[in-house]
């Protein structure tokens, strides 16, 4: 009897969770989070490329829209989407000894999304989106110069993708995303007063474009 009344009480929960169209709601949410850098940042092959005793830290914060496209239809409870961040901001710094390596990035994201709701007031998100770059930097020891001065890379052009998921719970939102691609950044010159055409590029060839990838774990509000 209480195997038939646990089943039954689940079942009305599930049935309870979805309007009755099977519809879900746009969302409005904010987050904040940790952006963990992976050790093949900045091109290197792996954490065997880095000095001993580095350590990386950073942070997130994002505000955005899953706009749920409700008119087409699926299963009740589930709907696709699309998941627009209008404003990315993420912070990375490596420590190597006593030196830091600080790099910071402002962009955009848009892509397709899946909701699923099991249950009331439940919903998974998964979600693909396109990260366009719009503003990156890099603030590191100096090495064009021989000043105690460390040199600043700035740059306007970059690209990264998303894939991630979405755990809500009513209000509440609580993430993770993998967050691969590259940005290009150029040297600020002092002397010259101006951008140069020297690419910070990355540490396996001279090329123009860096490897950014990142890992992110966030919380947020979720409306």
């Amino acid at each position: 009897m209480k195997r038939i009344c646990t089943v039954l009480i689940l079942f009305s929960l599930v049935i309870g969770g979805f309007s009755q169209d099977g519809n879900l709601k746009t969302q409005t949410y904010f987050r904040v989070g940790y952006s963990m850098p992976t050790w093949k940042y900045y091109g290197m092959d792996g954490k065997s490329d880095w000095q001993d005793g580095t350590k990386r830290v950073g942070g997130l914060f994002e505000v955005g829209n899953i706009f749920m496209l409700n008119a087409i239809k699926l299963a009740p409870g589930m709907r696709i989407g699309i998941n627009v961040d209008y404003l990315s901001i993420d912070y990375n710094q490596f420590k190597i000894n006593d030196q830091t390596y600080d790099f910071f990035y402002g962009g955009s994201k848009i892509g397709p999304s899946f909701s699923y709701s099991p249950v009331k007031h439940l919903v998974f998100d998964t979600y693909f989106k396109i990260n366009p770059v719009w503003v990156s930097g890099a603030l590191q020891p100096a090495t064009h110069n021989t000043e105690d001065e460390n040199d600043f890379y700035l740059g306007f052009m970059g690209l990264k993708y998303s894939v991630g998921l979405n755990v809500r719970y009513s209000v509440l939102m609580m993430g993770f995303e993998f967050n691969p691609g590259n940005v290009k950044m150029r040297w600020l010159s002092k002397d010259d007063g101006g951008l140069t055409d020297d690419y910070y590029g990355n540490a396996n060839d001279n090329g123009k474009k860096t490897p950014v990838p990142n890992m992110h774990f966030t919380l947020g509000l979720s409306f």
